[in-house]
């Protein structure tokens, strides 16, 4: 009787065993988008950590703004496609070919200097990785008619491997 309790409380944990292995599998299978999603998500963390001056974009207290092309492209739809200069300005710089999109990032950080030639205290920041793991960050600034380049910072950065499958 012992052994046949035991050879069933065995078989029941294995069975259980399989049940909650097979269900936590496919909790964590993604859909294509998302992991496609996650992997942008990763080069750009690691575009940020390239660059100890783009902590202000994780600033929580600070508004900041993020850009994709396809926003940018919505934006020049709505304006029955003759962007402005601001738009178009940011728009060439995702031109190219790049591992996973790059984004632009629009924050206020403390300590930027109002003058005449830029009038507001924004800065962007177009983040970008090369093919060849090359993490870039182009800092601009609004200028009278588009975004005006004032910094452009090339590193080499680690590769980041894609994990969704072929």
């Amino acid at each position: 009787m012992k052994k046949e309790v035991l050879y069933a409380g065995i078989i029941f944990s294995f069975i259980l065993m399989l049940v909650f292995s097979s269900s936590f599998v496919q909790a964590k299978k993604l859909s294509k988008e998302e992991c496609f999603e996650r992997f942008n998500d990763e080069v750009i963390q690691g575009v940020k950590s390239s660059f100890p001056e783009l902590k202000v974009l994780d600033n929580p207290n600070d508004p900041v703004q993020e850009y994709t092309h396809a926003d940018l492209i919505k934006a020049m739809t709505a304006t029955g496609g003759t962007a402005g200069g601001y738009v178009d300005s940011v728009t060439r710089l995702f031109q190219g070919a790049f591992k996973g999109f790059p984004r632009f990032f629009v924050a206020q950080p403390e300590g930027v200097i109002v003058n005449e030639k830029y009038e507001t205290a924004f800065v962007g920041y177009f983040l970008y990785q090369t093919s060849d793991n090359i993490n870039g960050m182009v800092k601009m600034r609004p200028g009278k008619t588009g975004w005006d380049i004032v910094d452009k910072k090339e590193v080499k950065g680690k590769v980041i491997p894609w994990k969704c499958g072929k």
